[in-house]
């Protein structure tokens, strides 16, 4: 039994990031057993990790159940403490794919180690760091623009990159163990990721949008974006451009939705599109779901 417990700053893996950041994010951290963790826990709460989260547990149309500790998306890994390095192998994680941008990447790297050596890269542009930042920088939008900025950004997601979407398929197809898939924050290119991944799944709508708004309830990712504007971009945000920026909400993956069923007809559809077809479905519900 390995405990993990809030870090010191010189603890930190902290990338580009200034320390004032990492700081934040080990704080909002509580004392964590790994081996003590219940099956129901939705957040993984590894020390320096932002919006760490166990997909499984959800329930599918045909009354199946998606598994526990088998599919995890999270955002950038490069803040976590030594402790959590050590306990993160006892997730078995088979893949790691990270959607981050090649200079966000370099920028704030994986753990090269062992066993983050298991990363494959499918760089996206929509919701990069450098989009964030030209959003943040302009003082004259208003938190309304920020929605709109937000919201065509998930649209692009689904409207473009069906080739990165479909490597992320090919990669959990191939995975031998757990597999995990991040991003910066965990909120928007993942986001949109986790929604295919559960459609596939055959979990219903009302439930994926659920899973895609609990980004709202990471402690750890609000005082990271939080932290980060400020002190990474000096940038002063009023409660609801933060809101905006920082977290999600329903409109902005309604617009991707909307989106695959303007092209497409139905998200199956968009599935069967790039690569991910009936019998792509059919194999991997044999793999991650459970009957009850």
């Amino acid at each position: 039994m390995v405990a993990l417990w809030r870090i010191s700053r010189v603890d930190l893996r902290v990338g580009n990031y200034p320390l004032a950041v990492a700081d934040a994010v080990a704080e909002s951290v509580e004392p964590y057993v790994m081996s003590s963790l219940s099956p129901e826990s939705r957040f993984v709460p590894l020390p320096g990790s932002i919006n760490f989260r166990d997909m499984g547990g959800y329930r599918t149309r045909d009354g199946r159940q998606v598994k526990w500790r088998q599919l995890f998306r999270c955002g950038a890994l490069s803040m976590l403490s030594p402790a959590a390095i050590s306990d993160f192998s006892e997730l078995n994680i088979g893949v790691i794919c990270d959607l981050r941008r090649v200079d966000e990447a370099q920028g704030n790297p994986t753990p090269a180690v062992p066993p983050f050596d298991v990363r494959q890269h499918i760089p996206i542009k929509p919701g990069s760091t450098e989009m964030l930042r030209e959003s943040i920088g302009d003082t004259s939008q208003t938190a309304a623009d920020r929605v709109r900025f937000m919201t065509n950004i998930t649209r692009e997601l689904a409207r473009h990159h069906h080739a990165e979407y479909r490597l992320l398929f090919d990669h959990l197809q191939a995975c031998e163990g757990g597999f995990l898939f991040h991003c910066s924050a965990g909120k928007d290119r993942t986001g949109f990721g986790a929604a295919l991944i559960l459609a596939a799944l055959g979990v219903d709508d009302e439930t994926i949008m659920a899973d895609y708004l609990l980004t709202n309830e990471a402690v750890c990712l609000r005082t990271f974006m939080q932290t980060r504007m400020r002190v990474v971009y000096g940038a002063e945000f009023d409660d609801a451009s933060l809101e905006a920026v920082g977290g999600v909400r329903e409109d902005y993956l309604r617009a991707a939705l909307e989106e695959i069923h303007t092209n497409h007809g139905s998200i199956n559809a968009y599935l069967d599109t790039i690569g991910v077809d009936a019998q792509v479905r059919t194999s991997l519900q044999a793999r991650y779901l459970t009957s009850l």
